[in-house]
C-alpha cells in the first residue's frame, strides 16, 4: 500500500499506467480452483467485498506488470484517506517517520494514528468494517509483539484518537482486564511454556505483564518508485 498526497494522487495513477501496470478489482475470497467448492460463491464474495467499501472507494488498485510475474496488488492511497499529512513530509521530524529519500516509513504513533481514524471514520458509528477489523487486527500485533506501550497516541490531539486507544489496548482496556499478558504457550501448565514472551524478555523478570520504553516502529508493505513523496503504509 502506497500513500501519496492529494495533489499527486492522480497523476500517480498515469505513471503507474504508463509503468504498464493495470487498473484492477481487489483480489478477495478463495483461490479459483476453491471458488468450485464455496457455495453460492456470487453471494459470499459481494459480502466480503462490502467489509472493505470505503477502502475500494477510495483508493486504486494494480496489477503487476506481466513480466513480473508477481501475483500481490499495488494499492494507491491518497492522503486524505490515510489522514497523513502529505503535504508537510519534508518538515516533519525523525518522531514522525524514517526517510529514505522520497519513501516516508511512518513510525509507532503516526501509524497508529493514521490506522485509528480510518477505523473511526470507516464504520457508521455503531458498527465496525471488515476493513476496520484487520486494522484492529494490526494494532493488536503490534501491542503483543511490539514495543508499543498503553501511551503510545497520548500526545495525539485528536482526543478521539487517544479514547478509542485507551479502551481497547490502553489504560482503561488495562483498569478493566489487567495487563496483556504476553506469554507463549501451548498450554499453560503442560510444561512446554517458552522461556521467552511475545516481545523476546525472558518470562522469568515478568516482563510479560510489564509495559517497557516504546520504539518507533514502521510497517512496511511491497512498494515501487513512482517518483513523488510518498508514505509505505
Amino acid at each position: 500500500m502506497i500513500v501519496v498526497s492529494d495533489e499527486h494522487y492522480q497523476p500517480s495513477i498515469r505513471k503507474l499506467v504508463q509503468a504498464k501496470f493495470h487498473k484492477a478489482l481487489p483480489t478477495r475470497g478463495p483461490p479459483p480452483e476453491l471458488e468450485a467448492m464455496v457455495p453460492h460463491i456470487k453471494e459470499a464474495r459481494e459480502e466480503l467485498n462490502a467489509g472493505y467499501r470505503n477502502l475500494d472507494q477510495s483508493t486504486t488498485w494494480f496489477n503487476y506488470p506481466a513480466p513480473y510475474n508477481c501475483t500481490d496488488q499495488v494499492v494507491l492511497m491518497p492522503s486524505s484517506y490515510t489522514h497523513l499529512s502529505a503535504s508537510t513530509f519534508r518538515t516533519l521530524t525523525i518522531y514522525e517517520y524514517d526517510v529514505y529519500g522520497n519513501l516516508f516509513y511512518p513510525l509507532e504513533r503516526t501509524l497508529l494514528e493514521s490506522f485509528i481514524k480510518v477505523i473511526l471514520r470507516d464504520g457508521d458509528g455503531t458498527t465496525t468494517s471488515l476493513w476496520g477489523n484487520s486494522l484492529t487486527a494490526s494494532i493488536a500485533h503490534m501491542v503483543g509483539y511490539l514495543e508499543v506501550n498503553n501511551d503510545a497516541v497520548d500526545e495525539c490531539p485528536d482526543k478521539e484518537v487517544v479514547e478509542w486507544f485507551s479502551h481497547h489496548f490502553g489504560r482503561k482496556h488495562e483498569l478493566k482486564f489487567g495487563p496483556l499478558d504476553r506469554r507463549i504457550s501451548k498450554r499453560f501448565g503442560s510444561g512446554r511454556e517458552m522461556p521467552v514472551d511475545m516481545r523476546g524478555h525472558p518470562v522469568g523478570n515478568d516482563h510479560g505483564l510489564d509495559t517497557v520504553p516504546g520504539l518507533a516502529i514502521g510497517v512496511v508493505w511491497r512498494s515501487i518508485l513512482i517518483g513523488t513523496p510518498r508514505v509505505i503504509y
